[in-house]
Order: structure tokens, then C-alpha cells, then sequence
């Protein structure tokens, strides 16, 4: 009777979680993730070019 008793209140958890109007929305916080994860990609492919533009110039001024 314990483990019917445990997953009925992780049932009752989610299904709290998914109906919660004042912060829980699922779709919020995925969304909230996805725009994070765009951010970051775009600071890293920036950072990484201007590295590479970088050590361009570099190999160009030591091999004359």
C-alpha cells in the first residue's frame, strides 16, 4: 500500500504542477530554457570568432 499511496502523490504533484496558473507553466519554462540556450550558442560562436580572426592575423604577421 506504500508505493500505490507514493505514486498516487507524485501523480497528484504533477498534475498540480501542469494546472498551476501563477508560475508553473511548463510551456514558460521551457521556453525561459530555449531562449537561454539561443543566447548562449550565439556568445560562444562570437567569442570563438573573434578568436579565430585573432589567430588569423597572427599567423599573417609572423609569417612575413
Amino acid at each position: 500500500m506504500k508505493i500505490n499511496e507514493f505514486f498516487k502523490r507524485i501523480g497528484r504533484k504533477i498534475k498540480e504542477f501542469f494546472l498551476d496558473e501563477s508560475g508553473g507553466n511548463l510551456i514558460e519554462y521551457a521556453l525561459l530554457v530555449a531562449f537561454a540556450i539561443f543566447i548562449f550558442f550565439i556568445l560562444v560562436a562570437e567569442v570563438t570568432g573573434l578568436l579565430d580572426y585573432t589567430f588569423g592575423k597572427t599567423t599573417e604577421f609572423t609569417e612575413d
